[in-house]
């Protein structure tokens, strides 16, 4: 089955712009609970209910950056664990652009942790992001850069992290790690007294939690 994930909003037409672009059999609208009682929403649900579509719907808090990105990777991790019985060649996309742009930003973010191909769409125009479908952010980090990433606290300096690891990598692995994980913006370093502290980022803490997260659904 074709699942199409799309942001939605008081105004719908990015949104069936992306309905008639994108290939679904299904459509699962990323919105508020006030979001289901709007003229947009039963615009859509009557269209979808006049082709015999299927639409379900991902309730968050439009607001709330961490709470629209895990209400989209809940979703997709329900369907890769079998919760909505996904068969094997289902095909999952995103529209990012029916909604307000924290819904937007939290929607490309996900789709990007989650190898999922995500697009903008609107009436005149399709924009495709540059994301590897099936290839998800875990798969590119290796075992040591999970490794401490893992094992980063709120703040920590490298020998804190190095001592919380143990024998398991040595130090220089743990600087490279860091390393490229402030490069892909995972984390950050912050000067403190004469110390160098490395702490998560917003979108790092995102990363980390829907891995660990994937790694139990798994």
């Amino acid at each position: 089955m074709k699942i199409l994930i799309s942001t939605f909003g008081p105004d719908p037409e990015n949104t069936l712009a992306a309905m008639r672009t994108l290939p679904y059999q299904k459509i699962a609208l990323v919105l508020s609970e006030e979001g289901k009682d709007t003229p947009a929403y039963r615009r859509l649900m009557d269209a979808e209910l006049k082709s015999n579509g299927i639409v379900e719907t991902i309730i968050v808090d439009e607001f709330d950056l961490k709470d629209c990105f895990r209400g989209i990777t809940d979703y997709v991790l329900a369907l890769s664990s079998g919760k909505k019985k996904k068969k094997e060649n289902d095909k999952i996309s995103i529209n990012i652009s029916g909604g307000s742009k924290i819904m937007g930003d939290a929607a490309l973010l996900a789709a990007f942790q989650m190898g999922i191909p995500a697009y903008h769409c609107e009436n005149t125009k399709t924009i495709r992001f540059p994301v590897i479908q099936g290839i998800s952010l875990r798969d590119r980090l290796s075992d040591s850069q999970i490794a401490v990433l893992k094992q980063m606290g709120m703040r920590d300096t490298i020998d804190d992290i190095a001592r919380k690891i143990g024998s398991k990598l040595t130090e220089e692995t743990i600087r490279k790690s860091l390393r490229k994980l402030r490069k892909m913006g995972i984390i950050k370093t912050v000067p403190t007294e004469g110390k160098i502290l490395v702490e998560l980022t917003e979108p790092g803490i995102l990363i980390l939690e829907t891995i660990n997260r994937f790694e139990k659904a798994h």
